[in-house]
């Protein structure tokens, strides 16, 4: 999956669960309010933060997740600024987001660290996963390494009955979540592009959130 590394091993978290799914972000990088929202005041943000990769074993992970989500599994997250100009008010919950850049190369080297719940074409490289449901303009962590909670698609998954371990990539029907294939489907140029990785643990079904391992080779699972 697209991303970049970075330090970020001691986050200031504005929230006590990094999936809970009405938190709508950070206004300002790592505070709950910027300094457009405090009329006479100047509101320190930390911007350092932005682009920053938060490496969490298991059971840090499990002690982050908001027991009225899905469990948080031991994976990288990275803290990005979700697009301002997105056509979408916010990301879903559990939703793949997409670097801004279509080239995958600007945006990135250019520090701005940008993702967009909109699914365009061309779109930008997958990104990662969305945790919360997120405020276009906002900052949060996405999911971009380990086992992830994904959110699979509303219509019919292209395999009509998915096994764990199965092929898990973008919808190609032009929506931002996940779909399976089946054992003997062909694997396209468009399929490759869009890979997220593989049913992990228990056989997802449709509109529903279920654990993925991220990535094509072999899976990363930080320890406990």
């Amino acid at each position: 999956m697209a991303k970049v590394h970075g330090a970020n091993q001691s986050p200031i978290v504005t929230q006590r669960y990094l999936n809970t799914a009405s938190y709508a972000g950070d206004p300002a990088p790592g505070v709950l309010v910027s300094t457009a929202q405090v009329s006479g005041s100047l509101v320190s943000s930390y911007g350092g933060m932005v682009g920053g990769t938060l490496t969490l074993a298991e059971g840090v992970a499990a002690a982050y997740s908001d027991p009225a989500s899905s469990q948080l599994y031991g994976g990288d997250y990275q803290y990005v600024q979700f697009d301002p100009a997105s056509s979408a008010a916010a990301a879903v919950q559990g939703q793949v987001v997409f670097w801004t850049d279509p080239v995958g190369t600007s945006n990135l080297e250019s520090g701005n660290f940008k993702v967009t719940p909109d699914y365009a074409n061309p779109q930008g490289p997958v990104a990662g996963i969305a945790l919360s449901n997120t405020a276009r303009g906002n900052y949060w962590f996405i999911q971009v390494a380990g086992i992830a909670e994904v959110k699979f698609k509303t219509g019919v998954l292209n395999n009509f009955s998915p096994q764990v371990g199965d092929l898990v990539y973008v919808d190609s029907t032009n929506s931002p979540y996940a779909d399976t294939a089946a054992a003997g489907v062909s694997v396209t140029a468009g399929i490759l592009k869009d890979v997220l990785g593989r049913v992990w643990a228990k056989v997802p079904a449709v509109s529903v959130i279920s654990p993925v391992m991220l990535g094509l080779g072999p899976g990363y699972f930080p320890g406990a």
